[in-house]
């Protein structure tokens, strides 16, 4: 939940790509609403996201605000290195624009499913952008690398 919030003071205030879910979440969700998150049902083919591609590009025009995707999807412990989500190459191919990877280590000093937060320092890396055009696997394994590799130098 940090990164929700810490981002929104260093990006301005940036439109939220997020599972369906966290939108029903009270009082978050309210505010995930009121913010222009544009929220997905992951996994599956439905009506609401048959006009997704739409609904980010209309909030991005309308508002002139970035889009900020977490491409694993959700959090992770700290060491973990899923695969990205395919959704997001989909998004970089469908809207054609550049993409800031951004890393951190906020899973080392507030992990996963725990209210325990850790002494440490909160590290947030942005990277040098990714330029459209790159076919969508080349596009997921380079954010992938970039994105590891840089939290592997934050320890």
């Amino acid at each position: 939940m940090f990164e929700t919030f810490a981002l929104q003071t260093v990006i301005s205030g940036p439109v939220f790509i997020l599972k369906k879910e966290l939108m029903k979440i009270p009082f978050f969700g309210w505010c995930l609403k009121k913010i222009g998150a544009v929220a997905i049902v992951r996994d599956t083919a439905t009506k609401e996201n048959l006009n997704f591609f739409d609904k980010i590009l209309n909030q991005i025009n309308k508002s002139k605000r970035p889009l900020l995707i977490f491409p694993q999807g959700t959090r992770v412990p700290y060491k973990e290195r899923p695969d990205f989500k395919k959704g997001v190459a989909r998004i970089y191919e469908a809207l054609k624009l550049p993409c800031v990877p951004v890393a951190l280590n906020t899973g080392k000093v507030w992990p996963k499913n725990s209210f325990n937060k850790y002494p440490g320092k909160i590290i947030i890396s942005f990277l040098e952008p990714i330029r459209p055009g790159l076919d969508k696997d080349e596009f997921l394994k380079k954010l992938q690398k970039i994105i590891y590799d840089e939290i592997d130098l934050l320890d």
